[in-house]
C-alpha cells in the first residue's frame, strides 16, 4: 500500500493548493490511500463542516487534528462524528468525535490511523500518548496490519520517543505540528516509518504559515499581537511510505517538497 501523508493544511493557501495539485500527485504517484492533518485548514485555526467536505473532495481519505480541533468558536462540530476524521485520542473521553479509525479501499484493503497529541511544552494534563497508542494499536490489529499514526507533538524528543516506543507495532509514525518538514525520514530497525515532521501545506513567505510583521512585532515587544494568516507564496509537504501489505511493515519513507503558487482568489466561504 502506498500512503501519501500531507502536513498541515493551513489556511486558504493550503487549500487551494490541494484544490489544484492533490488528485495529480496522487495519480503521478499511485498513491492508493491519502491522509492529512486538517487542524489549521481554517484560517490557520480549527476546521469547520464545510472545510471538511472540501478536504475530503479534493482527495484526503483521513483528516487528522491536533491542539487547534476545537479552536472555530460558536460552530457545528457534529462533523466530528465522522468516521474519517480524527481529533486527538488522547483529549478527554467526552469530547466530540474519536481518535482511530479504519478506512477502507474500494480492492478491500484496509488502514487503520491514529491521532494522538503530545504533552511536552503543549497540553500536559491530557492523557499518555504512549499508553494510549499501544492500546489503539491492539485493537486496529484485529482488522488491519497497516497503521499509520500522526502524532501531533512540539517536542522533537518526544515524537521520537513515540516512534521506538512501538517501533514494529505500527507502520508508521508522522510528526505534525511544528509546520517545519525535517529531513530526518527513516525506518526504524522493526519496520516503522518514521519522521519527526511532515511540515505544511501552506504559505511559504511566512513564519510558519502566518505573516511575518505580526510575529516579528510579538518578540520584539512581548505583548498579545494578533496573528494574520499568509497569502503569499506556497508549498506542498508530506511523506509518501510504502507498506507491504502482507507484514505491514514499511519499505521506504520519501518526503514531498513542492514550491506552488496557487491561483489567485480565495477558496470560498470557511
Amino acid at each position: 500500500m502506498k500512503i501519501l501523508f500531507v502536513g498541515d493544511i493551513f489556511g486558504n493557501v493550503g487549500r487551494r493548493i490541494l484544490a489544484s495539485r492533490l488528485s495529480s500527485l496522487i495519480a503521478e504517484k499511485g498513491i492508493d490511500v491519502c491522509v492529512g492533518n486538517g487542524e489549521n485548514v481554517s484560517g490557520g485555526r480549527g476546521m469547520t463542516k464545510n472545510l471538511f467536505r472540501k478536504l475530503r473532495k479534493y482527495g484526503l481519505n483521513v483528516i487528522t487534528g491536533g491542539n487547534h480541533s476545537f479552536s472555530v468558536s460558536d460552530k457545528d462540530y457534529s462533523f466530528m462524528g465522522e468516521p474519517h476524521v480524527l481529533r486527538p485520542m488522547n483529549y478527554p473521553p467526552k469530547n466530540l468525535g474519536h481518535g482511530s479509525t479504519i478506512f477502507t479501499l474500494k480492492d478491500g484493503r484496509e488502514i487503520g490511523v491514529i491521532n494522538l497529541m503530545g504533552r511536552t511544552f503543549m497540553h500536559e494534563s491530557l492523557d499518555c500518548p504512549f499508553r494510549a497508542c499501544t492500546e489503539a494499536i491492539d485493537e486496529l490489529k484485529e482488522k488491519t496490519k497497516i497503521i499509520l499514526i500522526d502524532f501531533h507533538a512540539e517536542a522533537s524528543s518526544e515524537k521520537a520517543a513515540l516512534a521506538w516506543h512501538i517501533d514494529g507495532l505500527a507502520s508508521a509514525v508522522i510528526g505534525t505540528h511544528t509546520h517545519v518538514q525535517t529531513a530526518d525520514e527513516r525506518i526504524l530497525p522493526k519496520g516503522t516509518a518514521f519522521i519527526t515532521d511532515a511540515g505544511m501545506t501552506g504559505p511559504d513567505i511566512s513564519i510558519i504559515g502566518m505573516k511575518p510583521e505580526g510575529v516579528i512585532k510579538k518578540y520584539l515587544l512581548q505583548t498579545y499581537v494578533r496573528f494574520e494568516p499568509s497569502e503569499e507564496g506556497g508549498m506542498l509537504n508530506g511523506v509518501i511510505i510504502d507498506v507491504d501489505d502482507d507484514s505491514g511493515k514499511a519499505v521506504s519513507i520519501t518526503r514531498v517538497f513542492e514550491k506552488i503558487t496557487p491561483a489567485g482568489g480565495s477558496d470560498d466561504d470557511e
